[in-house]
């Protein structure tokens, strides 16, 4: 499999919310690193529980990559991830850089802007 197609699978489970399987495309040690608001996740297990508690007041969220290329380890995805909470939808414009070795990902960094999350009430 490919790295593209590594992180597409991985962006896909966002609307099936399987939270384990989205931590079991990372490696063991694998960070989560959503830039904007957080200190990193390291490791699957808390990769896991982070993406649980994301599900926990979330219906879904739809990802549509607008742009993505690759630079051997490196993927980057410029995307629009559809937060959805019932039938209010909430649309967060999203630039990723991804490290991906071995057919897993080790760096997963994802930035946006805080200012539009807390406007979208994602906050």
């Amino acid at each position: 499999m490919s790295n593209e197609e590594v992180l597409r699978g991985f962006l896909a489970l966002w609307s099936t919310r399987d939270a384990a399987g989205m931590a079991d495309h990372f490696a063991e040690d694998g960070v989560y690193d959503n830039v904007p608001n957080r200190a990193p996740m390291v490791g699957r297990e808390a990769i896991r529980t982070w993406l649980e508690r994301c599900f926990s007041h979330l219906t879904r969220i739809d990802v549509d990559i607008l742009t993505i290329a690759t630079n051997g380890e490196w993927v980057l995805c410029e995307r629009i991830d559809d937060h959805v909470k019932g039938d209010h939808h909430m649309c967060l414009p999203v630039a990723n850089a991804t490290r991906i070795t071995g057919g897993r990902i080790v760096m997963f960094r994802d930035y946006y802007d805080r200012q539009t999350v807390a406007e979208l009430g994602l906050g």
